[in-house]
């Protein structure tokens, strides 16, 4: 308990500076368009800033997690060899407290030593934060791919690149995170096994937690750090965020003229529309701009300016904002509380 107690408090401090890089970068880039994607395909655009806020949100959840995990997790166990005290006869109690308060942990009703839900709980702590910064990784990662190039783990000497390819810039820091977050799921697993226990005293179940648990607290924590480093200072090329959200000439914003060309010819015959229009412009190479300008049907309900300003990514970012700025709020809330 007392280590567990002092790891919780290194998750926690880590975990604060990490919700405050987040939320710097979520309000830095809270009007940055870019594509966001689902099925690994180009979707609707977005902000870099509602990425960021995303993740944000995550840490913030886990941060209430850590603090409710603490309430009941560090707590005494003293129970004697079969959880009944008897060897202390009338002083069971008071020792127990005494003791408790001396290791300044929480004195539990009863002894647990062979109820594992608490540490089993801390496991799960720790599983769902390490693959939660997986998540971060592998975004990041994704984006650092060369064919994108929209963001870049911060540039320093020896680190990252090939020992052969001078040109690579490798993201080092989130390859160590995903090689925690792929280990993370089986150390979980390992502890939950173990919670059943025979009788009082368990044979083989307890003591698989003695490696188990340390590791996978070290584990977390050094997916912590590196998320920590990359974050903050982490690279933003605008350009090619722009850049890739153009790639399709505009079909990503199909969506926003099927509703506005809706309103007055029908959701169904704009939807109908809109679709022939772009499968045009995959076959003939022009812009989805340049099909809709020449139907007549979308000439007789919007102008070439309003067809731009429907086109814009930057107008078809629905909520972004106001979601970055409520998971803002709820991190500084969370930092007040604590």
């Amino acid at each position: 308990m007392l280590q567990l107690r002092a790891a919780l408090d290194l998750l926690d401090a880590d975990l604060r500076s990490l919700a405050d890089a987040l939320a710097q970068q979520a309000d830095r880039h809270c009007a940055t368009p870019m594509i966001g994607r689902t099925w690994l395909q180009q979707a609707l655009p977005i902000t870099l800033g509602l990425k960021f806020a995303q993740w944000l949100d995550a840490v913030t959840r886990h941060r209430a997690r850590l603090a409710d995990l603490r309430e009941r997790a560090l707590v005494l166990q003293f129970g004697g060899a079969a959880g009944t005290l008897a060897s202390l006869r009338d002083k069971a109690l008071p020792v127990a407290k005494s003791l408790a308060e001396d290791l300044k942990l929480q004195l539990p009703a009863l002894p647990w030593h062979t109820q594992r839900d608490r540490i089993a709980e801390a496991a799960s702590f720790l599983g769902m934060l390490t693959d939660t910064l997986g998540k971060i990784a592998r975004d990041i990662s994704l984006m650092m791919q060369t064919e994108l190039g929209e963001v870049a783990e911060p540039a320093a000497a020896g680190k990252g690149g090939s020992s052969t390819m001078p040109h690579k810039r490798n993201p080092v820091g989130c390859a160590a995170v995903l090689t925690a977050a792929t280990r993370a799921p089986n150390l979980v697993a390992t502890i939950f096994a173990g919670m059943v226990q025979e009788h009082e005293r368990a044979l083989g179940g307890w003591q698989a937690e003695w490696e188990a648990l340390p590791n996978f607290a070290r584990l977390t924590a050094g997916a912590l750090t590196n998320i920590k480093g990359v974050v903050p200072s982490m690279e933003v090329n605008v350009e090619r965020l722009a850049q890739n959200l153009g790639v399709t000439s505009g079909l990503v914003l199909g969506e926003a003229v099927m509703l506005a060309l809706g309103d007055a010819i029908g959701r169904l015959d704009a939807h109908k529309l809109v679709e022939q229009a772009s499968k045009a412009s995959v076959a003939n190479g022009a812009s989805l701009f340049d099909e809709l300008a020449a139907n007549e049907t979308v000439a007789r309900h919007l102008s070439h300016d309003q067809l731009k300003q429907l086109l814009d990514p930057a107008n078809y970012v629905g909520q972004a904002q106001a979601f970055v700025d409520a998971a803002i709020a709820r991190a500084n809330s969370k930092e007040r509380e604590q």
